[in-house]
């Protein structure tokens, strides 16, 4: 089951370990490897959410995490009711929803030995949020598990992270991304190379490169980009470009969904039973359908934010390599079938305006996180790329 997890061998035996000393607490032993809340860090791509169900599988089997039991596939399927997913709807976590965690972390498990809450981006947590979750964490309840996950532990609150067992992952090797694709999923050799590099360390993202042509289109109007910065003309149509792909992914990913919940949603209030009219039906809901909006459009806005910090790491990338060729380090290029149009690019600037352009680019990451409006601040990033 673990071999999911990729050039993490390290973290695999450290949560594997923990998953048997809890077992062992459950029957009064003292285990050193013993806790209740786990905060399981890497960046974006190395597996910490894979990490986190394969632990919650592993602390529920009987087998100490055998992969074929019921309560292992039901755990990996997402549809164990003693291991509950949390991810934030919005671009961060509000107090209302973190107390409804807390609510959550008091309950007993119904089937299996620990109620087991899976807290996604837990970076995301407002300072609000996690005073509200602290205690819940502190001191949980006698059966429930915490399992938090981040890019790093620096991104969580001090409070939060100072209670929880850290374990970390980092980005896996491309030959072993490479392999996985090859084995797993029957990609061809070349393909699956290509994409294992080109993901950035991102397993997920390697596969899509791999199978879907939309999304390799996708990273080449991205790195196009640098190439196309000459005026101001240029910057805000590059801008305009890069937003609107996002705001086109944000709609693919959201339009069925947002369809599916609402139909629901109708159908719970009476809609197409006997007797019940269409009117009736909008009177009763109406006040959950206001709410339903509103959290459908705090995922959008989070999923094309989403969209946008990939276009961002995509672009530091590119960056990256150029720096890589500036200073003639031994260092395999992220995008290795662009080398010749990348030096050319390196030939014509200084190291130093790279070293300025992979700031801002990061620069604008943590700017994404805030309220400002996307458009402005990737107008902004592209003016001064053009620059520098």
């Amino acid at each position: 089951m673990w071999q999911e997890l990729i050039g993490q061998e390290f973290s695999v035996k450290a949560l594997q370990q923990a998953a048997h000393d809890s077992k062992e607490a459950l029957t009064g032993k003292v285990m050193p490897g013993f806790s209740q809340a786990w905060l399981l860090t890497g960046p974006p791509g190395s597996g910490r959410s894979t990490a986190a169900r394969l632990f919650a599988a592993t602390l529920q089997c009987e087998e100490n995490g055998c992969g074929k039991c019921v309560s292992c596939i039901s755990v990996k399927n997402g549809t164990h009711p003693d291991v509950h997913v949390v991810a934030p709807q919005g671009l961060s976590y509000g107090i209302d929803d973190t107390k409804s965690l807390v609510r959550e972390a008091a309950l007993m498990p119904s089937l299996s030995q620990w109620n087991i809450i899976i807290l996604e981006d837990a970076d995301r947590l407002t300072t609000e949020a996690g005073n509200a979750l602290l205690k819940a964490i502190e001191e949980p309840a006698k059966l429930t598990m915490w399992i938090l996950c981040a890019p790093s532990s620096k991104d969580v609150l001090i409070t939060i992270r100072s209670r929880c067992r850290i374990v970390s992952l980092r980005t896996p090797p491309a030959d072993a991304i490479a392999e996985l694709l090859i084995k797993r999923d029957g990609i061809d050799k070349a393909m699956a190379h290509f994409a294992a590099h080109a993901s950035l360390g991102h397993v997920g993202r390697a596969k899509l490169l791999a199978t879907d042509e939309q999304v390799r289109e996708r990273r080449s109007l991205v790195l196009q980009v640098p190439f196309e910065l000459k005026d101001l003309p240029s910057c805000f149509a590059a801008a305009q470009r890069l937003v609107d792909a996002a705001t086109e992914d944000a709609d693919i990913a959201t339009d069925e969904m947002d369809e599916k919940e609402l139909n629901n949603l109708l159908r719970a209030y009476g809609e197409g039973a006997e007797g019940v009219t269409k009117r009736k039906v909008e009177r009763l809901a109406s006040s959950a359908k206001k709410e339903l909006e509103e959290g459908q459009k705090k995922r959008y806005k989070r999923i094309t934010r989403d969209r946008l910090d990939l276009t961002l790491q995509e672009l530091a990338a590119f960056y990256r390599d150029v720096l890589v060729l500036q200073t003639g380090a031994d260092i395999e290029l992220f995008h290795s079938e662009m080398k010749g149009s990348i030096q050319r690019f390196a030939d014509s600037s200084s190291i130093n305006s790279t070293i300025k352009r992979l700031d801002s680019v990061e620069a604008t990451r943590r700017m994404l996180n805030s309220e400002a409006a996307p458009l402005l601040v990737l107008e902004s990033l592209t003016v001064q790329l053009a620059r520098a």
